[in-house]
């Protein structure tokens, strides 16, 4: 089995290769889905009217996201730039330019804090016969989410993979529409995460101008979603896209029917985003055992601890100290400050 895959950085670099490319030798003479299909496959009238929607953005769903996300949005608050003095700035600090001080213009810093980098890769593949709005209802939690994670003060990195699956050849192509150093952008990213034409015209545009692809079955129906072949169990398209590399190290992993059926917050707990490592204890039955075979040797085993009973300890010989050795002080004395009566200690017990 031949695996193909595609990787680009952004949707523009994506746009820009597969406008700019031919049908391969796979496509070419047939015909074109991305451009044939009709409406109420796609939600566009014309692969020019898709385009157009990338490049400049959703706007519909722009609305539709914004609805969907207003409550979530209003859960935090946007960390704004902290005001400052320097020697140059916006305006004049009138005590520190009374008082001589050079830093006396008032500024604003931006205070770089620590984020933690969560990178999600979000499969929305389907088969032909998946309506078009369920595009809509996965896409607008899957943007619930980035909002979550980020006003909870992560950075989030989203990657959007589309597949297409024959016998002998499997074409996989990944696109970031958000890079984890851009603050979110809905306008942006409406369009290839709620309509279905980022997947059923440029997702097949890609397929037909993919220059590795050999396999002639493909012009049959563009091949089958990756759930047909990989089976209907996401955890394991998740291990067989780990095996190969397309989900990578410290990635999450989720797909359009698990977003379609989870609220942000639920679908977050499911990819197992924040959750802590289950902590590895001994069993109460082998610590009890351990106690019982252990016998103390009554001396300290640093590999051990101390691990000792009194009775276990050998004691030394009580000893007394000579009577004309122990000072005699009075009351008196006992007022001095203990530099004095520490020296008159001395004295008594012959020490100079």
């Amino acid at each position: 089995m031949k695996l193909i895959h595609e990787h680009f950085n952004s949707l523009g670099q994506y746009l820009d290769v597969i406008e700019s490319r031919k049908p391969n030798r796979v496509f070419a003479g047939h015909e074109l889905s991305s451009r044939e299909r009709g409406r109420s496959f796609s939600l566009t009238n014309s692969y020019e009217e898709a385009n157009e929607l990338a490049r400049i953005g959703y706007k519909e769903g722009l609305d539709e996201l914004q609805a969907a996300s207003r409550k979530t949005r209003r859960m935090g608050s946007v960390p704004k730039a902290l005001p400052a003095t320097s020697v140059v700035g916006f305006a004049p600090h009138v005590p520190n330019a009374i008082t001589g001080i050079p830093c006396s213009m008032i500024t604003t810093q931006k205070v770089e804090q620590k984020a933690k980098v969560i990178s999600i890769l979000y499969y929305m593949g389907g088969a032909c016969h998946v309506n078009a709005k369920e595009f809509v209802e996965a896409g607008k939690n899957i943007l619930n989410v980035v909002y979550t994670l980020e006003l909870q003060g992560y950075r989030v990195a989203l990657n959007v993979l589309t597949n297409f699956c024959e016998s002998s050849e499997r074409a996989l192509c990944t696109v970031q529409v958000k890079n984890w150093r851009q603050p979110s952008n809905p306008l942006k990213i409406s369009y290839p995460l709620v309509h279905p034409s980022f997947f059923r015209r440029h997702g097949f545009r890609w397929l037909e101008t993919q220059p590795e692809l050999t396999d002639q079955s493909f012009t049959c129906g563009y091949g089958r979603p990756l759930e047909v072949v990989e089976g209907r169990n996401a955890d394991a398209r998740r291990r067989w896209l780990k095996e190969q590399g397309i989900l990578q190290d410290g990635w999450f992993y989720t797909e359009r029917e698990e977003a379609r059926a989870n609220e942000a917050e639920e679908l977050i707990k499911v990819m197992g985003i924040g959750a802590k490592p289950e902590k590895k204890t001994a069993s109460k039955p082998k610590r009890q055992e351990a106690a019982k075979e252990y016998k103390p040797s009554g001396r300290y085993e640093p590999e051990r601890g101390m691990g000792l009973r009194f009775e276990d300890i050998e004691l030394p010989e009580p000893f007394e100290i000579p009577e004309d050795d122990m000072p005699d002080f009075s009351p008196a004395d006992l007022r001095l400050p203990p530099e004095a009566l520490y020296k008159k200690m001395m004295g008594k017990r012959g020490y100079r």
